[in-house]
């Protein structure tokens, strides 16, 4: 009971914000920021006590997501509104009493992280606040020191290897993203409903979604993530081989049985124009719509070969670690069967001449299985730092703060030292 704790204390418990890319979790107080989602809760507590889009509704009743606004200032407004939501209507607290953790993720923009520290400190008057990476309070959640950790989220993938609860600058190049990532997988889903599902009215009539008018409007990313997250799975690589020769048999002609499915199809409930509809999928989308994430974009990259590049680029000595500690971590770990399938994707990638170096690591990769799901364990991981006696000195202050007019991390004491002073930089957190 944080409430209480805090009475005996004398000091009350933390709010954390894990703000992602689709979601946001909370609980006092931690945030995770990434764009799109959000979860909030209380430091110390084992889960966020909410998970909700990271939007807001507008008096004409629309939703208005952190990811469509373009401005500093349209940004600035949005997140009045989103925080004094969360602190008012959801955790039902003070925002000046409680010192917030925030989980960020390592590439996200500094404009984004000013705005939320800017509101956090001004409008909100928040005593302090700790910026924190979320690939390594993921990593408190293990008790590890030495990990990689693949972040698979809403719009991008990030590896990064982490020594000694550090990224070491001589494995800076190591830190791999591929842009967009969960995005591929909707927009693949969304070409195969367009090119082979089909919509049934309420007489029961059938049509090819292709040939309907006005079918266009119902593929939203509502109704994508809604399929992706009852629907899809991922297949083993043996049965995902049989899919692909089988579509190469589709397009060349030649008569090549598919793999068995329990039912060819299977309908899923939807509304559009007053009218109840159904949509008939084909079964197979349900796997083969996830197959974009295994074989690979444009560049020939895939998850197995971006984390195979990142281990690559650090030095012989850490590789085995790294490859004995995999850490997944993002909302798109959840889809059933991700795990496996990347471990057997590492493998038989070491076959391929470009990790010929690496062919040693093939059967020594483990994946971690956190104490958490996947798309709340960096929350987790803030949340357990956010309960820790240390964090008053590693929060900056909002008096300090106001001094400064601006929030410092590593790249200010970079242009600190390149300005031509040779004193040494003041520290700014307290």
């Amino acid at each position: 009971m944080p409430g209480f704790e805090s009475l005996l204390l004398g000091e009350k418990t933390a709010v954390v914000f894990d703000i992602g890319s689709a979601y946001t979790k909370c609980v006092l107080v931690c945030f995770r920021v990434n764009g799109a989602t959000f979860r909030c809760g209380f430091a110390g507590e084992p889960g966020p006590r909410f998970i909700f889009p990271t939007e807001i509704t507008q008096p004409n009743g629309q939703a208005r997501h952190l990811s469509s606004l373009k401005t500093a200032k349209e940004k600035r407004k949005f997140f009045i509104t989103f925080f004094h939501n969360l602190y008012y209507r959801h955790l039902l607290v003070n925002p000046k009493d409680r010192r917030v953790v925030v989980v960020e993720g390592i590439l996200g923009t500094t404009e984004l992280r000013d705005i939320i520290a800017d509101v956090l400190y001004n409008h909100f008057e928040i005593p302090s606040a700790l910026f924190a990476p979320a690939h390594l309070v993921t990593l408190f959640t293990l008790g590890l020191s030495t990990a990689l950790v693949l972040d698979c989220g809403h719009k991008e993938a990030v590896v990064i290897p982490l020594i000694s609860w550090a990224v070491k600058p001589s494995i800076s190049t190591s830190i791999l993203s591929l842009i967009p990532f969960y995005l591929s997988t909707y927009s693949n889903y969304s070409e195969l409903l367009i090119k082979e599902a089909f919509v049934i009215d309420q007489n029961g009539n059938s049509a090819a979604f292709a040939n309907s008018p006005g079918n266009e409007n119902l593929v939203t990313t509502n109704l994508l993530e809604d399929l992706t997250v009852r629907t899809c799975f991922v297949s083993p690589a043996s049965r995902a081989e049989e899919w692909q020769n089988w579509l190469i048999a589709q397009a060349t002609g030649e008569s090549v049985p598919a793999p068995k499915v329990a039912e060819d199809y299977f309908e899923y409930p939807l509304s559009h124009g007053g009218y109840s509809k159904r949509l008939r999928i084909p079964s197979r989308l349900r796997e083969l719509s996830c197959e974009c994430l295994f074989r690979g974009d444009n560049d020939q990259i895939t998850l197995a070969t971006l984390i195979l590049k990142s281990i690559q680029a650090c030095p012989v000595d850490l590789r085995k670690p790294l490859a004995k500690n995999l850490v997944l971590t993002g909302g798109t770990v959840n889809l059933p069967g991700f795990a496996a399938r990347l471990l057997e994707e590492l493998d038989r990638s070491l076959d391929l001449t470009d990790f010929t170096s690496l062919s040693a690591l093939k059967g020594t990769f483990r994946i971690h299985q956190p104490p958490g799901e996947p798309n709340y364990i960096a929350w987790l991981g803030g949340a357990i730092f956010g309960a820790l006696e240390c964090l008053p000195g590693r929060s900056l202050e909002r008096s300090v703060y106001l001094e400064k007019g601006f929030l410092p991390d590593w790249t200010t004491v970079i242009d600190t030292n390149l300005s031509g002073s040779t004193e040494r930089p003041e520290l700014t957190r307290q």
